[in-house]
């Protein structure tokens, strides 16, 4: 993994991050919306951060050097790291942060295949309900995205798979197919699981979380 992405991995900056988003009440710097789910915020940095200067905390970590905007607001500056065509497996536990990591590190341009959200986007069903029924419908969408990512196809930046991958050797193969990164979302069973009790999902997310984590190898 690169610095940068190790950076915004690291539980400093997002621990750092969330507090700022409080300190903000969810409030955009730039134009002033307010955001109640903190996931639509960025912490974005107004010395942009380079392979040398993510190591200095008084640049990566000052927090009068770091702004909450939207993602509207971000999408108006410049693509921070400047290349194309980059492929990241961005994987943990249920409830680590995935989605949120990835909504920090994309930019204006970029794609995202994420497995929860392609099955609400088919079913209209609430997230942790997947009809049996049209799974192959879901699968076939998933291989052809894939694929287009495998091959580059069309004109997007960078492209995120989010996914669980506890299984080290399925993600692996997977990275390799794709030349992708791996990312993975730093967390601990705890975490989670606090995260669970402090949200509004169902119970039934306790067996995702421990399931995830009888399986996960380093």
């Amino acid at each position: 993994m690169d610095k940068l992405h190790q950076f915004y991995c690291s539980k400093a900056w997002r621990d750092l991050s969330y507090n700022l988003k409080l300190q903000a009440y969810g409030k955009c710097n730039r134009c002033g919306e307010t955001l109640l789910d903190f996931s639509k915020l960025i912490g974005h940095h107004t010395i942009e951060l380079n392979e040398v200067n993510v190591d200095d905390p008084n640049i990566s970590l000052n927090p009068e050097l770091i702004e909450v905007i939207c993602h509207t607001c971000h999408n108006k500056e410049h693509r921070r790291f400047g290349y194309r065509k980059n492929v990241y497996i961005v994987y943990g536990s249920p409830l680590s942060g995935k989605t949120t990591l990835v909504q920090e590190l994309m930019q204006y341009g970029d794609i995202v295949l994420d497995m929860d959200a392609l099955w609400q986007a088919v079913t209209f069903q609430p997230e942790y309900i997947k009809p049996d029924n049209v799974r192959f419908n879901i699968f076939k969408l998933r291989d052809e995205l894939l694929d287009q990512i495998k091959t580059r196809y069309g004109q997007w930046c960078d492209a995120y798979v989010i996914g669980g991958y506890p299984d080290k050797y399925e993600r692996e193969r997977l990275a390799q197919s794709l030349g992708a990164e791996l990312i993975y979302c730093e967390s601990t069973k705890e975490e989670c699981i606090t995260r669970l009790e402090k949200s509004e999902k169902p119970r039934e997310w306790m067996k995702y979380i421990n399931a995830w984590w009888d399986v996960y190898e380093r």
